[in-house]
């Protein structure tokens, strides 16, 4: 049995678009071992908020240090020829070793490059002084990220995980799966990382052996997971990348790989992608190796062509999702219009006819006397005002702006992304109605963003946030939040910025 292995690392579309790096980062090694191999696959996503402005240094540190620590380990702790490969218990002193290790790597990178004023002061305007103090009290925090590991000799597989990203396993028969269990704090664009005190507690951890070995592993940041419509598309991918290396080999895909994940990156998510493959051939094992038929050209170009296509697919399919939903909303209120006009119509005719019979005439009343002293008529609109107003106007701050929100407004694409390029998002970025079933406005997601609200509603595309009695902060994109408020109690100054 041999393990080979594949990988790319790409900069998100909308990190070319901001000026940001590629804050991700990868490193693969397979060396030979007695019987087989020993391969390692590592994977890190650097944090992209302010008060993490060295991510991508941290994750560069975080690959090597770990792929070091885990070959160490399998040399060391792993008897390639037992049944029982090792214990909880050394697995937890291994992540206790990663996290020590990284650890001390930031404080080398530290000393050798000290926090520059410039870095801190940049950081500080969108922190405020309380980010720059919890940066140098734990200058760790400026080199946050996440982990993402797979090791493996002839005999076993172990799966090590610290934050967001997804690791999948794929058997022969191409079934996908997750091996590690889902962690509940990993919300919206929240996630444990190596930068928190006593880290290696946090860490998941699985392994497998022998006829349990699966025949592909996948390790990818979670840029291309959000590149997918639904997690069920997502999962896909394990067999289609299946499918194109029993075809055309890993080392063939791994010149393809760069391309297909840049496709990603533009028509989903917009984050940095990363993508790290381990595959047990074996064919490869032994003195003698299979020999892989030879493929053409045009079967290769084929093949990546598919895999490309379910990625640029993606985008197609929201755009055309949006579009129906939006034109059954519409046909929708046409309809309630018409038949409330309807409605109103007889209702009218039956009154006009039979007003004499439903209305009978009142005797006539004595003339009532002049008012001397009127009582003062209330001019305070508050006073006359329904409390319903409060659930009808809204008022949304992002990026320094304001705009008015009702029932039946939008809020368009470059109020949110003003950099966006034409085309890039929806003209109608969000729409703005009245939900007669929870008695409130909602604003409805009309672009690909995901969307999270302080109060944890979330919504992908044409999901909806519910508009309540207090204001609300929402999350539409990365390093973009907005806040908004009913309009009345936003001109009485009442709505904070986050």
């Amino acid at each position: 049995m041999s393990w080979k292995v594949a990988h790319a690392c790409v900069r998100g579309s909308s990190h070319q678009r901001s000026g940001l790096p590629n804050q991700d980062a990868v490193q693969c090694v397979v060396t030979p071992a007695a019987q087989g191999t020993v391969a390692v696959a590592v994977v890190s996503d650097g944090h992209g908020s302010p008060r993490h402005f060295r991510s991508q240094i941290g994750s560069s540190l975080a690959v090597s240090t770990v792929a070091a620590n885990l070959q160490g380990f399998l040399r060391d702790s792993v008897a390639l020829s037992g049944q029982v490969p090792f214990v909880p218990e050394q697995v937890h002193e291994l992540e206790r070793k990663i996290v020590s290790g990284w650890l001390a790597a930031v404080q080398s990178d530290l000393k050798n490059n000290p926090f520059t004023e410039a870095e801190l002061t940049a950081m500080e305007r969108q922190e405020g002084t309380e980010g720059r103090a919890a940066v140098m009290t734990s200058p760790e925090l400026a080199y946050g990220a996440t982990l993402l590991a797979a090791a493996a000799t002839d005999r076993v597989l172990l799966y090590l995980q610290l934050g967001d990203g997804e690791i999948l396993s794929v058997t022969a028969q191409g079934t996908t799966t997750r091996p590690l269990p889902p962690d509940d704090r990993l919300i919206a664009n929240q996630t444990t990382s190596l930068c928190q005190p006593e880290a290696w507690r946090d860490f998941r951890s699985a392994w497998v052996t022998n006829g349990a070995l699966p025949s592909l592993v996948l390790l990818s940041t979670d840029g291309y997971a959000n590149s997918f419509r639904s997690d069920e598309d997502f999962l896909k991918i394990g067999q289609d990348y299946l499918e194109i290396i029993r075809e055309q080999g890993i080392s063939s895909l791994a010149e393809e790989l760069p391309a297909i994940l840049t496709e990603a990156t533009q028509q989903g998510s917009g984050d940095d992608i990363t993508l790290a493959i381990l595959q047990d051939d074996p064919s490869a094992a032994g003195p003698t190796k299979v020999p892989r038929p030879l493929m053409t050209a045009a079967s290769k170009s084929a093949l990546i062509e598919q895999l490309k296509a379910r990625h640029s697919s993606q985008q197609h399919k929201l755009q055309e999702l949006a579009v129906r939903v939006e034109q059954t909303r519409r046909d929708n209120r046409r309809l309630r219009n018409t038949v409330l006009f309807l409605v109103a119509a007889v209702l009218a005719i039956v009154v006009s006819v039979f007003h004499s019979r439903i209305f009978p005439p009142s005797p006539a009343r004595p003339p009532l006397p002049p008012v001397t002293d009127p009582a003062p008529v209330s001019k305070n609109p508050a006073a006359t005002t329904p409390h319903k107003l409060l659930h009808e106007e809204w008022t949304l701050q992002l990026n320094g702006k304001e705009i008015p929100l009702s029932k039946g407004s939008n809020i368009p694409a470059n109020f949110v992304h003003p950099e966006a390029k034409a085309g890039e998002y929806p003209n109608d970025y969000a729409q703005v109605a009245w939900d007669p079933d929870k008695h409130a406005m909602v604003l409805i997601n009309g672009s690909r963003d995901k969307w999270s609200a302080s109060d944890g509603q979330k919504a992908n595309v044409n999901g909806e946030i519910k508009l309540g009695q207090k204001p609300l902060t929402i999350l539409f994109a990365p390093r973009i939040k907005g806040t908004l408020g009913p309009a009345v109690e936003a001109a009485a100054g009442s709505v904070s910025q986050p």
